[in-house]
């Protein structure tokens, strides 16, 4: 019976890297047949990693090449294990060193304050981040953040939605959640590769624990 329900799959290398994204999918019984134009090509027989969206989670499962070309990839599904809400993969607990690089003030005129401030990063999402810093920052104030341990030269513009005052990890004292703005298709690329990379590696973690 054909399970059309998947919105996206995508496929991870050795070195998970995204290698094959598609939206034209047809799932039929262990199956699973992507189009699309300029696949990379993988050989036949190699063992692959792949994230299935659905509408409401997310699927991972491990499966073996029996055709690729430049606009056909046939799998063969090994395993796959059960569904994952929406709300446990949109980000991802990750402790990076990154820099506060710019923040503006608040009202019309926006005026830039240039900082090269350290702070750590605590969760990262396909639509935010979360950080501690020793800076004061306020609601609804735009900021910049150098992410070069994503991509040298990504700088992410965002907004502080809330701030939490205390003695965080590192010594800090404030913890802000922030919604990124105005992110570029290739920034968004960049995030959504190291957001479902490093749920792979936790996925993968967790069931050696389980085996």
């Amino acid at each position: 019976m054909a399970d059309n329900s998947f919105k996206k799959i995508s496929i991870f290398n050795e070195e998970d890297k995204v290698t094959v994204t598609s939206t034209n999918i047809s799932a039929v019984a262990g199956r699973i047949i992507l189009m699309g134009d300029d696949f990379s090509l993988i050989p036949h027989h190699t063992i692959v990693e792949v994230v299935g969206y659905l509408e409401d989670g997310i699927v991972f499962m491990k499966g073996q090449v029996t055709l690729s070309t430049k606009s056909q990839l046939n799998l063969e599904i090994l395993k796959s294990d059960g569904k994952q809400e929406r709300r446990s993969y949109l980000k991802v607990r990750v402790f990076m060193n990154a820099k506060l690089v710019r923040a503006f003030s608040l009202g019309r005129r926006r005026k830039p304050y240039v900082f090269n401030d350290q702070i750590q990063t605590r969760d990262l999402s396909l639509g935010g981040v979360a950080f501690y810093s020793n800076r004061t920052l306020f609601k609804k104030q735009r900021i910049e953040i150098d992410l070069n341990m994503l991509k040298p030269g990504f700088i992410a513009k965002a907004e502080v939605l809330r701030r939490e005052k205390g003695t965080f990890r590192g010594g800090y004292r404030y913890k802000y959640g922030c919604r990124f703005l105005d992110m570029s298709g290739e920034e968004e690329r960049v995030l959504c590769e190291f957001v479902f990379r490093t749920q792979i590696e936790t996925h993968r973690k967790h069931s050696f624990i389980e085996d």
